[in-house]
């Protein structure tokens, strides 16, 4: 269910945006100082990139290829830094995959990101703000099959709704330093 508009109007750089204004006002030019007639309003789209990223890791969980590759970009690259590798293509993600030794699942504890946005120009034109709502990182446990846990920060950057790139970084779990254990608390 979409939310709520959100005023984003214009303002000058030596007065604050006032909050709680008239809306309607605000279109008519009755904002009051500093504040511009040309309101435009952002609201957030139902279904977005972050409800793709979230559904992406329960496809992987799943197996289910298809599914993943409807997110993915035509472009689609994968980079794995740590070992310096780099999956070129929706058909090599997809061979790999099918050829991968046990692959983990994921457990998703973190996505940080800005939803879509929208605006309505003066005319009542309504565009999409480009930039917002491109941009997610998630933060995941990842349990393999022999038992090791690993923790994963994936970066995804999208493109006309789909996954262009995703850049994953892996790290294993590890017991903490003797040393600082008066100073901090376990998580």
């Amino acid at each position: 269910m979409p939310q709520a508009p959100i005023a984003l109007g214009a303002r000058n750089s030596d007065s604050p945006q006032k909050v709680g204004r008239d809306p309607v006002a605000d279109l008519v030019g009755e904002a009051g100082p500093g504040v511009s007639g040309q309101l435009q309003f952002g609201v957030m789209a139902e279904k977005g990139n972050r409800e793709i990223v979230e559904k992406f890791f329960q496809a992987f969980n799943a197996g289910e290829r298809d599914r993943m590759e409807s997110w993915m970009h035509p472009e689609y690259v994968w980079e794995m830094p740590q070992s310096g590798e780099r999956v070129r293509g929706v058909k090599n993600n997809r061979e790999m995959m099918e050829n991968y030794p046990g692959p983990p699942k994921v457990e998703t504890r973190r996505v940080t990101g800005s939803e879509d946005k929208w605006v309505t120009t003066p005319s009542y034109t309504v565009l999409k703000i480009t930039g917002t709502g491109d941009e997610y990182t998630t933060e995941s446990v990842v349990k393999y099959p022999d038992g090791s846990v690993w923790h994963a920060v994936d970066f995804f950057q999208f493109r006309a709704g789909k996954i262009l790139r995703q850049i994953a970084y892996f790290a294993p779990t590890l017991e903490p330093a003797e040393w600082r254990s008066r100073w901090v608390e376990r998580i």
